[in-house]
């Protein structure tokens, strides 16, 4: 999958709107149940960045960025202001022979009906990992897939632990064309910008 390791203009992408996405059939039955399916085994956000857009000098540099991408042919980074951070969570515990483990973060944690994400675009220089208390050297950890390797298996009951760490998510425009309005001297609109997230590993 072609991919560009850059970052969407952060400016910009706070102010967007969209968030995370699932995809569900529900078959309703003669009797008024339902039964329904899950058809996607990973959460798929989308987002629209034309509300961050505001001032003419984002709109260039939105422009300049759409071209570099060419629309839809490359991915990248974007931060979802609304969730970019993983705080004090457990991603695994040792065995005494798996040394590889791969982030995700953990919703609704506290329950019995957690939900696991896989996080594989973590932001360099922003995380502190611990296996049993003992800070894990940073360069066991690839950003561009989340995959965490360590130089040996942590020992039976050990916690791999990250302390803290943020993310991006990985996407591309859902969109091959630019739309932009020219509304008026020096002042340009473009309605609609999907983004939509990108399915790596």
């Amino acid at each position: 999958m072609s991919f560009h390791d850059v970052l969407f203009p952060p400016t910009i992408s706070y102010g967007s709107s969209g968030g995370p996405g699932f995809n569900t059939t529900v078959l309703e039955l003669a009797s008024g149940h339902e039964q329904r399916n899950i058809n996607w085994s990973e959460v798929r956000a989308r987002y629209d960045v034309s509300y961050g857009v505001k001032t003419p000098e984002e709109m260039d540099l939105l422009i300049a960025f759409f071209y570099a991408r060419q629309g839809k042919a490359y991915g990248f980074r974007y931060k979802d202001w609304a969730d970019y951070q993983i705080t004090d969570q457990l991603i695994g515990i040792g065995d005494g022979v798996t040394q590889n483990f791969q982030v995700y973060k953990r919703y609704e944690g506290e329950t019995a009906y957690a939900y696991d994400r896989p996080i594989r675009k973590i932001v360099a220089g922003s995380y502190a990992i611990t296996d049993n208390g003992a800070a894990v050297a940073t360069n066991r950890l690839n950003i561009d897939t989340g995959l965490l390797s360590l130089t040996s298996a942590p020992s039976v009951g050990h916690e791999v632990r990250i302390l803290n760490m943020e993310f991006d998510v990985p996407v591309r425009f859902d969109i091959d064309e630019m739309n932009v309005s020219y509304e008026d001297y020096n002042n340009l609109s473009w309605p609609s910008i999907p983004l939509v997230e990108l399915k790596v590993r």
